[in-house]
């Protein structure tokens, strides 16, 4: 039941994050942003790292994984949620990367043999198709089918970053340490992409504003990687990436209390949360029962 709590509590910071920096977007442009929370995130995991791990060793052969994971996610995923959006638009392309959670669960029945229950696998399900119901908002086929493989993949590489990270998480010492090499690597990634291909626009005269939102949400993305790491160390990924993701649980009421200029409340909104709400109570059924 700890796990579940762990990955709830990740769910709900990266949700909190998630609403710090649609506020951020509307100072600053993405790319920035996105270094900024980074940047943030990976002080403050190193930061925890100094004050309460001792004994950590950073050369395990182990730690190569949480690297890979850091080069891929967020790097290489967000390249192809921003083809898929380019491609398919933003609603088509996010309710397909929101299939994420179905696609960690095939991944860790064949990869690290997990046997998820039923009302686990029906948990997932409602989970995605209640964030999913959020995303949707209709849309006329002006694409190529062939463009679907962008936000596939993409939810492809996120299900396989809860993999990775179970497999390796349980090899060493401290969850956090995993995760601090992974953000790190992430950094080092987007910076690199944002010096080779980033454009170098000037920043808007309130720039500071959105550097603001963007640092906030780099801290409530370290409570997130806290706590979801944590949790992939105490549980199986069947069980923790469904959780993690149901942070749309949490983006409902956030929204209407902190962005009721941006965002709107509607009974679509209200009935597929209610759905990823069900889906949290049947996979937790099997700790609770």
């Amino acid at each position: 039941m700890l796990a579940i709590c762990l990955a709830l509590f990740g769910s709900f910071w990266f949700a909190s994050a998630m609403v710090s920096i649609n506020r951020g977007v509307l100072s600053i442009d993405y790319f920035r942003g996105l270094l900024t929370n980074l940047g943030v995130n990976t002080l403050f995991l190193w930061l925890y790292v100094l004050l309460f791990i001792h004994n950590v060793d950073l050369w395990l052969p182990v730690n190569g994984i949480f690297i890979i994971v850091g080069v891929f996610v967020p790097g290489i995923a967000r390249f192809f949620i921003f083809k898929g959006i380019e491609r398919l638009g933003a609603t088509i392309s996010s309710c397909l990367t929101n299939s994420g959670p179905l696609f960690a669960i095939a991944i860790a029945i064949s990869f690290l043999g997990e046997r998820p229950r039923a009302t686990n696998i029906l948990g997932a399900v409602c989970i995605v198709g209640g964030i999913t119901a959020l995303s949707w908002k209709g849309s006329a086929k002006t694409w190529r089918t062939r463009d679907l493989g962008f936000p596939l993949a993409a939810a492809l590489l996120f299900a396989a970053r809860d993999n990775l990270v179970r497999f390796a998480v349980v090899q060493i010492s401290s969850p956090v340490v995993g995760a601090a090499i992974a953000v790190t690597t992430s950094f080092i990634t987007m910076g690199t992409m944002y010096l080779a291909f980033g454009a170098k626009k000037p920043f808007p005269p309130n720039a500071n504003k959105g550097f603001g939102y963007f640092a906030v949400s780099g801290f409530m993305n370290f409570l997130s990687y806290l706590f979801s790491y944590t949790a992939l160390s105490l549980e199986r990924v069947s069980i923790i990436s469904p959780l993690v993701n149901a942070s749309s649980l949490f983006i409902l009421p956030l929204s209407s209390l902190l962005l009721k200029d941006v965002e709107t409340l509607s009974l679509r909104k209200v009935a597929a949360t209610a759905l990823v709400i069900l889906g949290v109570f049947l996979i937790s059924w099997e700790k609770l029962s």
